[in-house]
């Protein structure tokens, strides 16, 4: 080892500056790597929520205007159109059925609502009966009008409307509604 001599480094006072440079690099350095952290969790705790938020936009297609004239007319009761889609729920891609009632109503500009099957009780599918010219719900005994409007049972509510749009001949519903 060397021997010190007076005005080495070694007899030198710390310089302030130096300390504070090297605080605001090692600060700084900490931060970026805690941000990139960061963003990397909530984009894996986050991601599949957004995306699955713009996956479920859009219209389900029920078929050609022409296939519900004769409910428009009231020459027939209810519709009820089944169909499959994709559903995607964070990572797990399904593919499940849907219903949809489509029903007369004269007070809309296309002549048709649609309604979901799903009692507003416990959640039991309804059924048309042609006999009763109601829908009925097979679990608790709820009795709903050919415009989904409760006649009889413990349903504490009508059944859903979903937004229906005819356009460019063809009958859809807005999927927000069904998610």
């Amino acid at each position: 080892m060397k021997n010190a001599r007076p005005g080495d480094e070694a007899d030198r006072p710390e310089d302030p500056a130096r300390r504070r440079l090297f605080l605001s690099v090692a600060l700084g350095a900490g931060g970026g790597i805690a941000a990139a952290l960061g963003a990397s969790v909530a984009g894996f705790i986050l991601g599949p929520l957004a995306g699955r938020a713009a996956r479920t936009r859009g219209r389900l297609d029920l078929g050609p205007a022409s296939a519900f004239d004769a409910t428009r007319e009231g020459k027939v009761g209810p519709q009820e159109v089944v169909l499959t889609r994709t559903v995607e729920d964070g990572y797990m891609v399904r593919r499940v059925k849907e219903r949809v009632l489509v029903v007369r109503d004269a007070g809309e500009p296309a002549g048709l609502a649609a309604l979901s099957p799903t009692c507003s009780h416990l959640g039991c599918g309804v059924a048309w009966s042609a006999e009763k010219k109601a829908f009925l719900c097979p679990c608790h005994g709820g009795v709903y009008a050919a415009d989904g409007t409760v006649l009889a049972g413990p349903p504490p509510r009508p059944l859903t409307r979903l937004p229906l749009v005819v356009e460019g001949g063809r009958v859809s519903v807005e999927m927000e509604k069904l998610a």
